[in-house]
């Protein structure tokens, strides 16, 4: 990865809210590194590297208390602010300042845990409907996908694939066309609107196919969001729902990736919907790793394209004007 590459101030999901509960400790792998988030039994939440900078041992190897973290290398033992506080082979002496635990920066958004290990963090991925619409979000993941971010975020965005990969529930033969839709960069993300295509039950309360809208966004690089937009007469803004996809990078081809789904009916089944997007998510993943290279080609002339690919080509483009080059060939 180059030292000027971007994808070091972007944040990334690491660990579910649910999970990260007082007195616990969450290693995991992101951007070809480790690192651990520590949960104190104080309530404090703290994420550093899982490597002892005395020696460079993994800490997680070692214990965890709530309160002290021990290395399982010379016993080198750390508080949950990261300062080093106990060196077993020179007992009498206070560690120095230096010894500590560098912090990561991190923060709790949409029911996840994100960081960013980056001296200059850009944004979260935008999703107003999580507060738009409290209690009312059910998360799928994370799911492991051996394929780059961007691989990940253009399937997400392509809906020429649904009649094939998604058949029956997506799509159907013969209804394949992709019809005209629109792109535009707004405020530095990427908009997809007028987005129509045909589904066999274009909602909950249809009893035949017919047309579905959506709407996608990007503002991130690594992240996308999809509203569905029902008719009138088919439940109108109750039955509408909003998705959220987005990978967090162990390497450049393998990504931990969580999907959000946020309904607006409160009366919804949402562990129906939970299921309904995990099933949609594991049909997606043969052909997306599959796809050859696994890195996503940013220059237009190493695959060929076709019209409904303009949503893809343009979040390729808007890529590279994010100087985002990890995850890309």
């Amino acid at each position: 990865m180059s030292p000027l590459d971007e994808i070091v101030n972007e944040w990334f999901p690491v660990a579910g809210a649910d999970e990260v509960t007082a007195g616990s400790w969450h290693p995991f792998d992101l951007l070809d590194d480790r690192f651990v988030l520590i949960a104190g039994s104080d309530g404090s939440v703290f994420v550093t590297r899982d490597t002892c900078p005395h020696r460079g041992a993994q800490l997680t190897l070692g214990t965890f208390d709530g309160v002290t973290v021990q290395c399982p290398y010379h016993g080198w033992q750390f508080d949950t602010a990261g300062r080093c506080v106990h060196r077993p082979a020179h007992p009498d002496q206070v560690p120095p300042d230096f010894a500590a635990l560098r912090p990561v920066q991190v923060q709790l958004a949409y029911g996840l845990w994100w960081v960013c290990v980056g001296p200059s963090p850009r944004n979260l991925p935008i999703y107003h409907a999580y507060e738009h619409h409290p209690g009312l979000t059910v998360t799928v993941g994370p799911k492991v996908l051996r394929s780059s971010g961007p691989r990940i975020v253009e399937n997400f965005l392509d809906m020429a694939h649904f009649p094939y990969v998604h058949a029956d529930s997506l799509g159907q033969v013969p209804h394949t066309e992709v019809s005209e839709y629109d792109v535009d960069v707004v405020d530095g993300s990427i908009e997809i609107t007028n987005c129509v295509f045909w589904q066999p039950l274009p909602g909950p309360t249809a009893t035949e196919g017919g047309p579905v809208k959506y709407f996608y966004g990007v503002s991130h690089p690594y992240a996308a969001m999809l509203t569905k937009i029902p008719s009138e007469a088919d439940g109108g803004e109750r039955e509408a729902f909003d998705l959220l996809i987005v990978a967090s990078p162990m390497t450049e081809t393998s990504c931990r990736v969580w999907l959000l789904t946020t309904v607006r009916n409160p009366d919804a089944d949402l562990e129906s919907f939970r299921e309904f997007n995990a099933t949609i998510f594991a049909q997606d993943v043969r052909t997306v790793e599959s796809q050859r290279p696994a890195l996503l080609p940013l220059d237009t002339r190493m695959e060929v394209h076709q019209r409904a690919d303009k949503a893809s080509l343009a979040y390729r483009k808007w890529l590279g004007t994010r100087a985002i080059e990890y995850g890309t060939c």
